[in-house]
């Protein structure tokens, strides 16, 4: 409890001493304690402890409800911050979610197959389509190999593919068939890719595959179509030649010998006018006979582009022989034919469509090449019988053959054609300034 200093005024007086008894000189002050102004003493000084006290508790809650609203800000703050992340979190979520149902949507309801399978090769999902194509649940796939679906003839083959997968290397686009649950087969064209877990290390393979079962009907309707016109086109081939070789038959037997009786008997006329006489008419019956010698001369030649002479007797090399040595009368170009010929002799429509080849590739070298000789060989081995014809002229630009066809003239397409409907295969190989080959090869 506070106490005033003893020399303090108490009674009103100066220079510290009351104006009555001191407090030492006062033997009830000292012995009772009691003042005159000690009741006005201690209630002011109550009231000044009071005062005092209340100050320090109001500065002291100030500072508490100063702290408290400190804390309750950042308390906010702390709340806001919390909101604002749970709000971003909340929309990655609600995107993650949608990017989910998007791809559970793609992958549900797309027409492919799609299917994952682990490091094992055991499926461990097929979406709803690879159910429809193979007839099986994803209930009773999940948890069996892939193995279990795919045709015998393609399992060893699918199995290195996975291998190499799982290695890390790349596998390039297949076909296999796969066995619907009735015992069907249903062909599917896959492309697979590795997946991998976090760390890197190969966790199993994605597969997205096609039912191309429409595609392989159409492949097989065209290949039906097309064997039916290489029947068809041999079916004309025949029809032509046999045409060919009445009409080569009729030039013979008819304007052939016709040119020759009339080529006979202006002879006889001409023998038969005297020397010296007449010397106008036997000039007419020289040069009448110089047009006999060449209608009949290329009669002969017309015979002879029809049907050569030698095929049926000789056979197809000296037939090509034959047309060869025309060829270079007709235009300078020396033709060389080597080979012999095949015993035993080819089919009539093998070596028609030879021959016509051969005819074919020379018009084009006495139009085009500006050659000075052509070579060709014949011959056989090991089943196949090949034709190559190759000359030292001008050459082309293989990759220009389309528009050179467009332009017309060439006659690539119709030799291949022919070569086809025999069986064979038709091959031109060229550069410029390096002359042209041309390949045919027939099984026999």
């Amino acid at each position: 409890m506070f106490l005033p200093p003893l020399d303090c005024d108490m009674g009103g007086g100066k220079g510290g001493k009351p104006t009555g008894e001191s407090w030492a000189d006062d033997s009830r002050t000292r012995v009772t304690g009691r003042h005159p102004g000690w009741k006005k003493l201690r209630h002011d000084r109550q009231r000044e402890m009071k005062q005092r006290v209340n100050g320090e508790t109001k500065n002291d809650g100030e500072k508490s409800r100063q702290r408290l609203l400190d804390e309750l800000v950042s308390l906010r703050r702390r709340v806001a911050r919390l909101e604002e992340v749970d709000g971003k979190h909340r929309k990655a979520e609600a995107a993650r979610r949608e990017s989910e149902r998007k791809y559970r949507d793609l992958v549900e309801s797309t027409r492919d197959l799609i299917f994952i399978v682990n490091e094992k090769g055991v499926y461990t999902y097929v979406n709803p389509q690879f159910e429809r194509v193979t007839g099986y649940s994803a209930r009773d796939l999940v948890g069996r190999p892939f193995t279990f679906l795919v045709a015998p003839e393609h399992v060893e083959a699918t199995i290195l593919r996975f291998r190499k997968g799982i290695k890390g290397e790349d596998t390039p686009p297949y076909e296999a068939d796969l066995f619907h649950k009735n015992g069907e087969r249903v062909p599917v064209e896959f492309l697979v890719t590795t997946r991998y877990d976090d760390a890197g290390r190969a966790a199993g393979r994605f597969g997205i595959g096609r039912d191309i079962t429409e595609r392989r009907r159409a492949e097989e309707t065209l290949k039906q179509q097309s064997r039916q016109l290489r029947i068809l086109s041999a079916r004309l081939t025949e029809a032509e030649e046999s045409e060919r070789k009445r009409i080569a038959r009729e030039l013979h037997d008819r304007v052939g010998q016709s040119l020759t009786v009339v080529g006979i008997n202006l002879s006889i006329v001409k023998s038969g006018i005297p020397a010296g006489e007449a010397e106008a008419l036997r000039a007419r019956l020289e040069d009448s006979m110089v047009l006999v010698e060449e209608i009949t001369e290329f009669t002969r030649g017309l015979m002879g582009d029809l049907r050569p002479p030698d095929m049926d007797l000789l056979g197809l090399v000296a037939s090509i022989g034959w047309y060869g040595e025309r060829f270079s009368a007709r235009t300078g170009v020396n033709v060389v034919v080597e080979g012999e010929e095949i015993r035993p002799r080819p089919t009539p429509d093998i070596e028609n469509n030879l021959y016509r080849i051969v005819q074919e590739v020379l018009a084009n070298i006495g139009k085009h090449a500006r050659a000075r000789s052509a070579r060709i060989r014949i011959g056989a081995a090991g089943g196949m019988l090949r034709l190559v014809v190759a000359d030292d002229g001008m050459g082309f630009d293989p990759s220009r053959v389309r528009k050179m066809e467009e332009r017309g003239g060439w006659g690539l397409v119709t030799m291949a054609e022919r070569a086809e409907t025999i069986g064979g295969r038709f091959l031109v190989e060229s550069e410029i300034g390096q002359g042209t080959r041309v390949t045919v090869e027939v099984p026999l």
